[in-house]
């Protein structure tokens, strides 16, 4: 499909519109998702307090992703809006002020986040994981920029409807890790520290990606020198929708590190291996919600930008039944074989007697899943119709109850 077809679609039919976007979001997510638990698998066989280390970072480095995916998002809407206005240059520039601002933001905080990592672990983590989880988090906090503009590129694609060019950006990213995990962490006996690299090595193969078809002419946006200037009114539109969407999933992933501290306390490294990685694969049952929610903040955007009422809730009503359904089919699977799934994360000595415990978890916290999709769908719907702080304050609202029945919980068991 080339790039004028892609926005045909982007502007017709609201449901074959989130099909068609949907789909190469899932795939790229999932992958992505999988790619984080080959981290967790590969990390299993140096033992249980590696694993959790991993376990400990993970939000953290969720937080560094979601700079540069909220970024993304907002820089999609934007795109999308100005297109379904036919204003392509001012989407072009919409684009090009998101990559700058993700550029100087994460510039900014690399060194602020660097000489507090440490203490960041101290706070949140136990003595006897602190050490290997600073050598995970380290080489992620000096590619921050690395990590920050590729999430904008990825949003800046799928705001043109071109999320099959995302999907290929994911899809490098996540085989690349996979191939140079071994060879890092086993092959070149860098541990953890290799596990991290692997990953940042796997976001520059997928940024040049990225870049090459922004740059390449296979998008239905043109760049040009002239545009690489910080304009007012695009810098606002971006930061407007942007940074609400910034803020919910730093709200998200911080608080998991605030569940997290609360697990290690009540139960030690051994449990929160217990908890954390069941958690994980709930985790990718909840992304074809995000996916389709993804997909939903284009084509609403769109609709919005034509001022056409009617196809924004024709979207959104097939989007919930859309990725609620897919997310129950997945939760019926997790249900069914729950043993099954955690082999590839207790194939070691030291794991093996973990694997009936993590498999009730599972379970357990599988029930969650059809009930949390709900939420990137109206955070999507939010985000189309410029409302994107109610997504923000429904999310404090919601971590802080959960932070509350997880104290309460801890003193119970």
């Amino acid at each position: 499909m080339d790039a004028e077809a892609r926005v045909e679609l982007l502007l017709g039919n609201p449901r074959k519109a989130v099909v068609a976007l949907a789909i190469p979001i899932i795939i790229s997510l999932i992958v992505a998702e999988v790619n984080t638990l080959a981290d967790r698998a590969w990390c299993s066989g140096m033992g249980v307090e590696a694993l959790a280390a991993v376990a400990l970072v993970r939000p953290i480095y969720s937080v560094y992703m979601g700079l540069g995916s909220g970024l993304g998002v907002g820089a999609a809407a934007v795109i999308s809006r100005y297109l379904g206005a036919e204003r392509p240059k001012d989407a072009s520039a919409a684009a090009i002020q998101a990559l700058l601002i993700g550029l100087v933001f994460a510039l900014v905080l690399t060194p602020i986040l660097f000489f507090s990592q440490s203490g960041i672990l101290e706070l949140i983590g136990s003595e006897d994981i602190n050490d290997d989880a600073l050598m995970y988090l380290t080489c992620y906090t000096l590619s921050l920029v690395i990590i920050v503009t590729n999430g904008v590129v990825g949003g800046i694609l799928n705001g043109q409807g071109a999320t099959g060019l995302s999907t290929v950006m994911m899809m490098v990213l996540a085989v690349s890790n996979m191939i140079l995990d071994p060879i890092f962490i086993y092959g070149l006996g860098m541990g953890l520290t290799g596990a991290s690299v692997a990953t940042v090595i796997a976001t520059v193969i997928s940024l040049l990606v990225g870049l090459w078809f922004m740059t390449g002419k296979k998008t239905y946006l043109g760049f040009s020198g002239d545009s690489l200037r910080l304009e007012r009114t695009q810098m606002r539109a971006i930061c407007k929708a942007g940074i609400p969407q910034m803020i919910e999933y730093i709200i998200i992933y911080a608080m998991d590190v605030v569940l997290n501290k609360i697990i290690i306390d009540c139960a030690g490294a051994e449990g929160f291996t217990i908890f954390s990685v069941p958690d994980a694969v709930v985790f990718i049952m909840i992304v074809p919600s995000m996916a389709v929610g993804a997909a939903l903040v284009t084509v609403a955007s769109s609709a919005y930008g034509q001022r056409d009422i009617q196809r924004m809730q024709e979207a959104f009503r097939f989007s919930v039944m859309f990725g609620i359904g897919i997310v129950l089919s997945l939760v019926l699977i997790a249900e069914l074989i729950p043993s099954v799934i955690m082999m590839p994360f207790t194939y070691s000595d030291e794991m093996i007697p973990l694997r009936s415990r993590m498999a009730d978890t599972l379970r357990i916290l599988a029930l969650y899943a059809p009930l949390f999709s709900m939420t990137p769908l109206c955070s999507g719907f939010l985000q189309a119709m410029k409302y994107p702080t109610f997504a923000v304050i429904i999310a404090i609202i919601r971590n802080l109850i959960l932070i509350g029945l997880y104290l309460i919980a801890a003193t119970i068991s």
